[in-house]
């Protein structure tokens, strides 16, 4: 009777676990950047689609008698009242107030604006798209590709190597940017919201400006609507700089630096934006 000979096979665990590992996060990145980049583009380079939604217009009023403009047109009853019982208390009191005349010029034009503050608001949004358009239609002749977060991470795609190692330099370069892409998603989501907010506070901010008291809270709106458009400027310009990098050399390991530096900038963006406004207020 022959020996039966017994085929002992070595397993390994660590490998093993290595792939699944790296098979797990893979699917992971590949899962976060194919569903919130496309998305980027939508929430950060806003036009005239963000008020034009029907429950937008619905909450905004076409008419003093409807929507938030009801309550502006009480505002602009409150300032006018606050206005004659100043005007009659300074003959006792002293004080200077405006020509009844100014005031009512004042008044009307602000109610006018107030009026058509979601259509001020909607043009002042496309003139901020038809800018970033621009930059962007200028990157895409220079680079000869179409620039937006969808056309960056198919560039990333098919530059980074095909076996998905966690633990080498793309592998961790990889998953850099997959987290910051999430990370930016919530940064712009909020972006949007507040945006949303402001325009629909646009006719009171507008009716601040009847009283001498209240001009700070429309320079405060102000100064918070243009900065958040702003950064949509300079978000299309610092979006120049991946395709810059990918387009010269994306395997140097500079280059793969430059890159995690240009994903950082376009979460500093907003911090960025914020600090200018306020040197340039500075100045003044």
């Amino acid at each position: 009777m022959e020996e039966e000979e017994v085929v002992t096979q070595t397993i390994n665990v660590g490998e093993i676990i290595l792939d699944t590992i790296n098979s797990l996060c893979n699917s992971l990145f590949s899962s976060i950047d194919e569903s919130i980049l496309p998305e980027l583009d939508n929430l950060i380079f806003l036009n005239s689609d963000a008020t034009k939604t029907t429950y937008m217009e619905r909450i905004f009023g076409d008419s003093f008698e409807t929507g938030l403009l009801t309550i502006a047109n009480s505002l602009i009853v409150a300032f006018v009242l606050y206005y004659a019982i100043k005007r009659f208390t300074a003959f006792y009191s002293g004080t200077s107030v405006e020509n009844p005349y100014q005031f009512l010029v004042k008044a009307v034009i602000l109610a006018i604006l107030t009026m058509f503050s979601l259509t001020i608001c909607t043009s002042i949004l496309n003139f901020t798209y038809e800018v970033t358009e621009f930059i962007l239609d200028l990157g895409q002749k220079i680079f000869g590709t179409n620039i937006s977060f969808s056309s960056l991470i198919t560039k990333l795609s098919a530059t980074s190597s095909k076996d998905f190692n966690l633990f080498s330099f793309d592998g961790v370069l990889k998953g850099m940017l997959s987290i910051s892409s999430f990370t930016l998603i919530i940064t712009f989501a909020f972006r949007y919201i507040l945006t949303k907010v402001l325009i629909l506070l646009s006719p009171f901010a507008i009716l601040c400006l009847m009283n001498k008291s209240t001009y700070g809270i429309f320079k405060g709106w102000l100064k918070s609507f243009a900065s958040l458009l702003l950064i949509q400027v300079i978000i299309a310009l610092i979006l120049l700089l991946p395709f810059a990098i990918l387009k010269e050399n994306p395997d140097s390991v500079f280059n793969k630096f430059l890159l995690i530096g240009s994903v950082y900038a376009l979460l500093k963006s907003n911090q960025f934006v914020k600090e200018f406004i306020n040197g340039t207020r500075n100045i003044y």
